[in-house]
């Protein structure tokens, strides 16, 4: 734990506490996953909750309703893949897939397995579930805006499965989450069970080792489940609702407005950003935060389950450039995992522990961006 710091940031790089609705897209694209198979057919009609496909035993459904185009090429965070292209009827018809969708105080254990299989959770064996509600990266607000926005249904689910499963439940947040403590210590006195967690302003903290060493907790006995991922799983249970939307924040130096954005999963983010204003065309994209994230270009790229954020910054202060290694020592030292960023080319086992949190590429004097350094291609 001593190797966590907390991260300067830009006082002026203030997120909205509201959240800013993006609705009814023209097209949504579903990526066609490697080893995917395909249930649906061109000019076909679907509607919310319509499978469209299979993967690893996962059914990947539409998240609106409408006409099948045809297939497409996009981008995502892991790169360049086909996906199905659906032209929104904005008639938000859904299937009747009610099963699900009854009185969550009244759901019995069997139909709970069943539900958290989909998502693919399993409690049998854990003592314990975290509720994971912080967010590490600097300027991201997502998963605390998730239990800000549904803390009501959250405390209701999470008292139901400590009782089925016979869980000791956390709620964990960071420090700074003012709103989100402050409601649900309101709350709390219904539900003895549910424990608050204030954890300290540290980067990486919200990382389920750190986060679990923080609290005293068994990995082995513990499960953790981030807020964006109890969100479809609570949707689920009350009101039958499958995947279908996301939040995401939208924030950087180079943007007017800062905010957290809900919209549908499959949304291209050149759609996202017509409602976004920058301060100047010179601006430079970074998907998945400033510290562990990566560079991306907004044609054809689409906002997947795996996007929490998109950061719009000033390309002047992102093209610092890049000298050669001093030998000060700094990015080992602040290594949470202890390795040298320097040997991640070379030493493949120090490659697999590395956590890619961008913290040696933060501290180096001489600018070094280690999230470049690549391995063997056998590697």
């Amino acid at each position: 734990m001593e190797k966590l710091i907390e991260i300067n940031v830009d006082p002026d790089i203030i997120v909205s506490n509201k959240i800013s609705n993006i609705r009814n897209p023209e097209y949504i694209y579903i990526p066609i996953m490697p080893n995917s198979k395909l249930l649906i057919n061109k000019s076909k009609k679907v509607k919310i909750g319509t499978p469209l496909l299979s993967t690893q035993n996962i059914i990947i459904t539409s998240p609106i309703s409408g006409e099948i185009n045809c297939i497409k090429k996009i981008t995502t965070i892991d790169g360049e893949i086909d996906s199905i292209e659906i032209k929104n009827d904005y008639e938000e018809a859904t299937i009747k897939e009610t099963k699900m969708k009854k009185n969550i105080l009244n759901i019995k254990k069997e139909v709970l397995d069943k539900a958290l299989s989909l998502f693919e959770i399993n409690l049998d064996g854990s003592r314990a579930l975290v509720l994971n509600c912080i967010d590490d990266e600097p300027y991201v607000l997502t998963e605390s805006f998730y239990l800000m926005l549904e803390y009501s249904n959250f405390l209701e689910v999470l008292d139901k499965l400590s009782d089925i499963y016979k869980l000791q439940v956390s709620i964990a947040v960071k420090a700074s989450s003012n709103f989100s403590i402050n409601e649900l210590m309101n709350y709390l006195g219904m539900y003895p069970n549910i424990k608050l967690e204030i954890l300290p302003n540290l980067y990486l903290i919200g990382k389920d080792r750190f986060l679990l060493k923080h609290l005293n907790k068994d990995n082995n006995k513990t499960t953790v489940i981030k807020a964006s991922e109890f969100y479809h799983l609570s949707n689920f249970l009350k009101k039958g609702r499958l995947k279908s939307d996301k939040l995401i924040t939208i924030s950087g130096n180079n943007i007017n407005k800062p905010c957290v954005v809900k919209t549908k999963i499959g949304i291209s983010l050149t759609d996202v950003l017509k409602v976004i204003k920058t301060k100047s065309d010179n601006s430079i994209y970074i998907a998945n935060g400033l510290m562990s994230g990566q560079e991306i270009t907004p044609k054809d790229f689409i906002i997947t389950e795996e996007i929490n954020s998109i950061l719009i910054m000033e390309e002047k202060t992102q093209k610092e450039k890049e000298g050669k290694c001093i030998n000060c020592g700094a990015c080992t030292d602040i290594c949470p995992v202890g390795i040298n960023p320097l040997l991640l080319k070379s030493k493949y086992k120090q490659k697999e522990e590395c956590l890619k949190c961008g913290l040696c590429s933060y501290i180096c004097p001489v600018y070094i961006n280690f999230n470049n350094q690549k391995g063997d291609k056998n590697d």
